[in-house]
């Protein structure tokens, strides 16, 4: 049955469309990971719907894996992508919105936990975009329902991504200095959100798209 389940995942071949900075760089992280014995790695990827999710997965993957729409609601349950190079598995959730209506959406979260039964996530990318300039409550109490689902240890292995990245900045501002403004806003969110401590934090990355 796994050999089976393993014919029918594709070859990762979008990861020819990256620059080649970019592929060098990622086949030597593969055959990093190979060395320590490593042959799967699981990315979660979760936010607010409308952030860019979906396209976060498709730049990962370097193709077209999920459908993207401006004028459809986001897929109503986690999908799975998986692609596989040198021996190599990657695999890719995209997940359904945590709002709905004004609220964290207690449904959407209950069927990514019954999808990742059994499965070990390695990495979360929390999606958000870099044009939304505020921050509130609603963004916190979005972590909180992830920490309270999976654990505050799930930010240990976080990263936040920030989409919609081709931007002027309000009021004048440096465009790096916005990115830095946003990233310390979105993190302070995370903090206190996931109730962390001050030693508790590592959220290992941002990222624009």
């Amino acid at each position: 049955m796994a050999m089976a389940l393993a014919a029918q995942v594709r070859e990762w071949t979008g990861i020819g469309q990256f620059p080649s900075a970019t592929q060098t760089k990622l086949l030597e992280l593969l055959g990093k990971l190979k060395q320590e014995n490593v042959s799967t790695l699981t990315i979660l990827v979760m936010g607010k719907g409308g952030v860019g999710k979906s396209s976060t997965v498709n730049s990962i993957i370097g193709e077209k894996a999920v459908s993207v729409s401006t004028f459809q609601s986001e897929a109503p349950r986690p999908v799975i992508v998986s692609r596989t190079r040198s021996g190599f598995t990657l695999n890719v959730i995209d997940t359904p919105g945590l709002i709905e209506g004004g609220y964290v959406n207690t449904h959407a979260l209950d069927l990514i936990k019954r999808f990742l039964l059994n499965k070990t996530i390695d990495v979360l990318l929390y999606v958000d975009r870099l044009d939304a300039y505020r921050v509130d409550n609603l963004d916190v109490q979005v972590v909180k329902a992830i920490t309270d689902s999976f654990g505050k240890e799930i930010w240990n292995r976080a990263s936040i991504v920030l989409t919609h990245a081709q931007l002027s900045p309000p009021d004048g501002l440096n465009y790096d200095l916005f990115v830095s403004k946003r990233s310390e806003a979105l993190l302070k969110v995370v903090n206190q959100g996931a109730r962390l401590k001050k030693g508790d934090l590592q959220v290992c990355g941002l990222s624009l798209f």
